[in-house]
């Protein structure tokens, strides 16, 4: 009886003794790391892919749209911008050439025609609005001064041939400015554009009926609203206008193909088309890059 109460008092709460507790520690068990989470970086590749795809379908449709004939047309922004860098160019020249009053004659002589030279550059491109021919402004330059020096001096002898020589010819370059086409407008711009596909695609003087001619003048429009609505992003009107030229050219050409093929894709190479583009589905573009 002493030795078991001895024993139950030692197996009381009071008196074990607390042992330390044991860490079980699996020394064969593969902990795998944790997943992370690439989802940004995933993202990142996608955005980087299509930014790829794009830049090489821009490049492609670059090189389409590498023809001679759409070479050939005049942008209207383009055209006036470089109109308006000129302008500035010569108020720069003006404004240096009148500062200072310490300058020499001589020095204010040759800014002066500095200036003018500027003011020249705004319309010497050769181009001309309302249907001017080159030649017909030559015929107004070059031929008609002499014409009437002539008649100037014949009628009165208080005209000094080389004033009536100077006046003739400042009279002459005012009509070349007037009838330039950097002084016109983009309307006039556009009928330039449209002459040039009348000259290029006519069939014969003055074919403006046949489909050729007809897919070029809707080109030609075509690529003016471009210009338009990527400036414009919210004129919801000119794109739906864009949408129709798209459908009324695609429609001309399919008539041209059963006319004649091989009209057809010569046409289409000298408009930078595909085969895609106008027999494919067209839809209205939300946004013209």
């Amino acid at each position: 009886m002493l030795f078991r109460s001895i024993q139950k008092a030692a197996t009381t709460p009071a008196l074990r003794v607390a042992q330390p507790a044991m860490r079980a520690v699996h020394t064969t068990t593969i902990v795998p790391a944790r997943r992370r989470n690439n989802r940004k970086a995933e993202l990142e590749a996608q955005r980087a892919a299509e930014a790829e795809a794009a830049r090489r379908a821009q490049e492609q449709l670059r090189k389409l749209k590498d023809t001679q004939f759409l070479n050939s047309l005049v942008s209207p922004g383009r055209l006036f911008e470089s109109t308006q860098i000129s302008q500035q160019d010569a108020a720069i020249s003006s404004s240096k050439a009148f500062q200072g009053k310490s300058a020499t004659s001589a020095s204010l002589s040759s800014q002066k025609q500095s200036f003018d030279a500027g003011l020249k550059r705004q319309a010497n491109s050769g181009r001309f609005a309302c249907n001017v021919k080159p030649a017909e402004v030559k015929l107004i330059t070059d031929i008609v001064p002499k014409a009437v020096v002539g008649a100037d001096t014949g009628y009165s002898l208080n005209v000094m041939p080389e004033v009536a020589i100077k006046n003739a010819h400042v009279q002459a370059d005012i009509v070349r400015r007037i009838v330039a086409l950097e002084n016109a407008n983009s309307q006039a711009v556009v009928h330039y554009n449209i002459d040039r596909a009348l000259t290029a695609f006519g069939r014969s003087e003055g074919d403006s009926g046949s489909p050729e001619v007809q897919a070029a003048v809707w080109t030609v429009r075509i690529n003016n609203l471009e210009d338009h609505l990527r400036i414009n992003r919210k004129d919801h009107q000119n794109r739906r206008s864009y949408t129709k030229l798209l459908h009324k050219r695609a429609k001309m050409l399919k008539y041209l193909k059963r006319e004649s093929l091989e009209r057809y894709y010569l046409c289409l190479k000298q408009l930078g088309l595909t085969k895609e583009m106008v027999e494919g589905e067209i839809l209205a573009p939300k946004r013209i890059e």
